[in-house]
C-alpha cells in the first residue's frame, strides 16, 4: 500500500480508532479504579451489594489519618443514580480522623443502580493521595417496610406460646406490698433471698404485653423498695447504667434509646441512621464516645427461589449493625445480607412463612481486640466481626447451628437461641442460654473459655435455677466486680423468679421475683445515686441513747439543680427512726433545707435502717437514700465498733463521672496499715491517696484529677487480707 493510500485509509478509519482508544482507555481507568477499592480498609455500602435503603450514606476508610483541609470540595465524591442522576452532598470527617462520610443531598430512588466515583484530591496527613475508585450498589426495589414491626410480631408469638405453657397463672396485676403509696399497677416485688448481695441496686424495666400497654423503669434496693421509677403506657427495655455515667433505655413507640443524667433528665438520644429504624435489643456506649446499635431491615424477598414452597412476597428481616460517632454519624455499618444466607437459620424458623426473621440479633459486644461480637438468636450463633473491614472473623454456634467452627471440649449440650454475649476481663465470655432447641428445655447462664486460634470452647461455669426453669425469650448475665453474677431470667413460663445474684462459689446471694404478668428483658446491678438532691451528711449515727430517751439530729438536704424540687415522701422500715420535718416542702433551686431526724429506741440494741427521701409525681418517684445507725447506751461503744462496721468495704467514688474532684469512702473492721492508690488503664500508678496505719472506722478521701487526662482510672485499696478495686471516670 502506498503512502497516499495509507493516509486515506487512516483518515477513513480515524473515528473508529479514536473511539476504540477512548473506550479502551476508559475501561483501563475503570479497571484500575475498581482495583483501587482493594487498597481501602472499608467501604459502605459494600461494592456490588443490593437492597440498600434510599437514605444511605457512603462511608470510606482508607486507613490513614486524613488531612481535613483537603475535604473542601463537595464534588470530590459523586454518586450517580441510574434514575435519579447525579447526587452532590456533604463530605464529613469523623472524630477518628480516618473515616470519611459522604451524605447525599437527596435520597436515591428505589430499584436504581448507584455508581459512586471518587477521582482524586483527598490526602492523608502524611501527604499521600487517596487512590481513585468506582463501584456500584443497588437500591431496594420495593418500598421500605421498616415500619413492619418485627419485634411486636415476635413478642406476640412468644406471648401465645407462653400462655399455652402457663397453667393456672394469676393474670391479675397485684398491689405492691410496700411502701403503701406506690401505684396500684406497680409490679409486686418480692425478695425471695438476700445473703450479703453485692453493693448497689437492681435495674429492671418490666412491662405488660400485649395489653394493657404498661411499662416501668425501676431501680430497687435489696429490700424491694424502689429508689426510682418512671411509669409509662408503653414498652421500655434495656434499662442500664452506661460506662460514661448515662442511664439509658429503649422507648418502643419512639424507636429510640434515651440517655438520662444522674438527675434523671433526658440529655441524649441514640438511633440508627441511613434510614433504618432502631431495634430494641441493644445500645452499647463504648470508650471512644461512640454508640453501637442494631436495626432489623425488613425486605421483600422471593423465597420461592430460595426454598421449595417459599412465599414469592415474603418479608424477611435482615440484621444491621451500626457504629455512630459522637456527632451521630454512621461510621461503620454491617449488614447480614452481605455475609449470611437466609438458610443459615435454625430448624425452627419457617422459611415458607410470610414473615421470616432468620437472624434475630439481640446483643452487640465490643471485644478486647476492638472487634465486635454479635449474638444471632435464630442462627444459634455468636459471630465475630472485624470492626475495621466488616469481614467475619469466626462463627461459633451451638449443636443446632449450621455454621459452627468451634469444638466444645467438655460440653455436649452447648447453647440454643442465646442472649447477651459478653467478654469478661479474664478473657472468657458469658451468655444467657435460653435453650429453646435443647432437650430437656431449661435455661442457664454460661461462661466459656475460647481459644480463638485452635477454635475450641471450654465450659468453665454454668448456673441454672433449681428446680430447672425455662425462659424461652430474653434474659442476660452480668458479671460483677466481686465475681458474682447477676442473671436476668427474661420471659419465663410460670416461674416467678425474675432476677438472681449468684456468688462465685455457686451460692445464692439475692433473688427478686415479680408476677408473671410482667416481662423483663434484662436485669442489672449497679452502684448508683441520684445527684438531683443530696443529703449532707449521707449517714448519721446516734451513739448511746438510753431506752425511752431520744435524740434529734439535723441533716442538710441540698438541691443541686436549677429548678425547684418538691419533697413529698419519706420511707423507712424501723419505727425507732422518724423524720420530724413536715411534708411536702420545696427545695429551692441550688438551695437547701434542714431535715430533723429522731432516734428513739424502745428496747436495748443496735439499730440500722435506710431512710428514703422522695420527690414524687403521678408517674415517677425519685428517692435519695441515707443510712441511719444508732445504739442504746448498754450495747454499743462507738462508731468504730465492729458491729457497726461489719466488714471491710471500698465504696464507689462520688460523683462519678467527675471533674476534677471526687470523693472515695472506705471502711475497715480492724486497725492496720492501709494503702489506697489510683492507677491508669496501663497499670501505672497515678497517685497514692492513703499510705499509713488506720484505726478501725469509716474514712473518706478526696481525689483531684486536675492534672490528668479524660479517661477511666482504677483505684485499689489494700489492708491486711482485704483488697478491692473499682473504676472511676474523669470527664473534662
Amino acid at each position: 500500500m502506498g503512502i497516499k493510500a495509507q493516509i486515506k485509509y487512516c483518515t477513513k478509519n480515524s473515528g473508529r480508532i479514536i473511539t476504540f482508544v477512548i473506550l479502551l482507555f476508559a475501561s483501563l481507568i475503570s479497571f484500575a479504579q475498581t482495583n483501587n477499592i482493594n487498597s481501602y480498609l472499608y467501604i459502605s455500602p459494600l461494592p456490588g451489594s443490593s437492597m440498600i435503603l434510599p437514605e444511605s450514606n457512603i462511608i470510606i476508610k482508607q486507613g490513614g489519618l486524613i488531612n481535613k483541609a483537603t475535604l473542601y470540595r463537595n464534588d470530590l465524591v459523586e454518586a450517580v443514580g441510574s434514575k435519579s442522576g447525579k447526587h452532590y452532598g456533604e463530605l464529613i470527617l469523623s472524630d477518628d480522623g480516618k473515616t470519611i462520610i459522604f451524605k447525599p443531598g437527596r435520597k436515591f430512588i428505589k430499584g436504581e443502580i448507584v455508581t459512586v466515583n471518587y477521582n482524586a484530591g483527598i490526602f492523608t496527613l502524611n501527604g499521600e493521595e487517596l487512590p481513585p475508585f468506582e463501584f456500584e450498589f443497588e437500591i431496594s426495589g420495593h418500598n421500605p417496610v421498616q415500619n413492619f414491626n418485627s419485634n411486636l410480631i415476635e413478642l406476640t408469638e412468644q406471648n401465645e406460646r407462653r400462655e399455652a405453657e402457663i397453667s393456672g397463672a394469676d393474670s391479675n396485676v397485684g398491689l405492691a406490698k410496700y411502701p403503701d403509696d406506690l401505684p396500684g399497677d406497680f409490679p409486686v416485688i418480692t425478695i425471695n433471698a438476700s445473703n450479703n448481695p453485692a453493693a448497689g441496686y437492681t435495674f429492671i424495666a418490666p412491662f405488660i404485653w400485649p395489653s394493657p400497654p404498661l411499662g416501668y423503669l425501676i431501680i430497687v434496693d435489696n429490700s424491694g423498695v424502689p429508689i426510682y421509677y418512671k411509669r409509662t403506657t408503653s414498652l421500655k427495655s434495656d434499662f442500664k447504667l452506661q460506662p460514661n455515667g448515662l442511664l439509658t433505655y429503649f422507648d418502643l413507640p419512639l424507636r429510640s434509646f434515651f440517655g438520662m443524667d444522674s438527675s434523671y433528665n433526658i440529655v441524649d438520644t441514640f438511633k440508627t441512621g441511613n434510614g433504618y429504624v432502631t431495634d430494641m435489643h441493644e445500645l452499647q456506649l463504648i470508650p471512644n464516645g461512640h454508640a453501637l446499635l442494631m436495626a432489623y431491615d425488613n425486605q421483600i424477598v422471593r423465597m420461592d427461589t430460595v426454598v421449595e414452597g417459599g412465599d414469592s412476597m415474603a418479608v424477611v428481616a435482615g440484621l444491621i449493625i451500626q457504629e455512630l460517632d459522637a456527632d451521630k454519624n454512621v461510621v461503620f455499618q454491617w449488614r447480614s445480607w452481605d455475609h449470611f444466607l437466609i438458610t443459615d437459620a435454625t430448624e425452627d424458623v419457617d422459611l415458607t412463612a410470610s414473615y421470616i426473621d432468620y437472624v434475630h440479633g439481640n446483643a452487640i459486644e465490643l471485644d478486647d481486640d476492638g472487634n465486635l461480637l454479635i449474638s444471632c438468636r435464630h442462627m444459634d450463633e455468636i459471630t465475630k466481626i472485624d470492626r475495621q473491614t466488616g469481614d467475619i472473623i469466626w462463627r461459633w454456634g451451638g449443636v443446632k447451628s449450621r455454621n459452627n467452627e468451634f469444638t466444645f471440649t467438655n460440653d455436649s449440650r452447648t447453647f440454643s437461641h442465646q442472649h447477651d454475649i459478653r467478654r469478661l476481663s479474664n478473657g472468657d465470655v458469658t451468655l444467657f442460654n435460653n435453650g429453646n432447641l435443647l432437650s430437656p428445655n431449661y435455661s442457664n447462664g454460661l461462661e466459656y473459655q475460647l481459644d480463638e486460634a485452635s477454635k475450641t470452647a471450654t465450659l468453665v461455669w454454668s448456673y441454672n435455677n433449681s428446680p430447672l426453669s425455662y425462659s424461652f425469650a430474653m434474659g442476660n448475665v452480668q458479671r460483677l466486680e466481686n465475681e458474682s453474677s447477676v442473671i436476668g431470667w427474661g420471659w419465663t413460663a410460670g416461674d416467678l423468679r425474675s432476677v438472681s445474684e449468684v456468688k462465685s462459689d455457686g451460692s445464692v446471694a439475692f433473688v427478686l421475683s415479680m408476677p408473671d404478668t410482667f416481662i423483663n428483658y434484662r436485669a442489672f446491678r449497679f452502684q448508683w445515686k441520684t445527684n438531683l438532691f443530696v443529703a449532707s451528711p449521707d449517714s448519721v449515727f446516734f451513739e448511746s441513747i438510753p431506752v425511752g430517751d431520744s435524740a434529734v439530729t439535723s441533716v442538710n438536704l441540698i438541691n443541686q439543680s436549677a429548678k425547684s424540687v418538691v419533697i413529698n415522701g419519706f420511707y423507712n422500715s424501723d419505727s425507732a427512726y422518724s423524720v420530724l420535718s413536715d411534708i411536702p416542702f420545696v427545695l429551692p433551686p441550688n438551695g437547701s433545707v434542714a431535715l430533723k431526724i429522731k432516734f428513739q429506741p424502745f428496747v436495748n440494741g443496735y439499730f440500722k435502717d435506710t431512710l428514703h427521701i422522695r420527690s414524687e409525681t403521678e408517674d415517677s418517684w425519685i428517692a435519695q437514700t441515707m443510712i441511719l445507725a444508732g445504739s442504746t447506751d448498754t450495747t454499743f461503744s462507738g462508731i468504730n465498733d465492729n458491729s457497726f462496721l461489719a466488714s471491710y468495704e471500698l465504696m464507689q467514688n462520688y460523683p462519678n463521672p467527675f471533674n476534677p474532684i471526687t470523693n472515695i469512702k472506705f471502711k475497715i473492721a480492724q486497725p492496720g496499715f492501709v494503702t489506697l492508690k489510683v492507677y491508669n488503664m496501663l497499670g501505672e500508678e497515678v497517685v497514692t491517696l492513703v499510705n499509713e496505719e488506720k484505726a478501725a472506722g469509716k474514712y473518706e478521701v478526696s481525689f483531684d484529677g486536675t492534672e490528668l487526662a479524660t479517661g477511666i482510672y482504677i483505684y485499689r485499696i489494700h489492708t491486711g487480707k482485704f483488697t478491692d478495686v473499682k473504676k472511676l471516670l474523669l470527664l473534662k
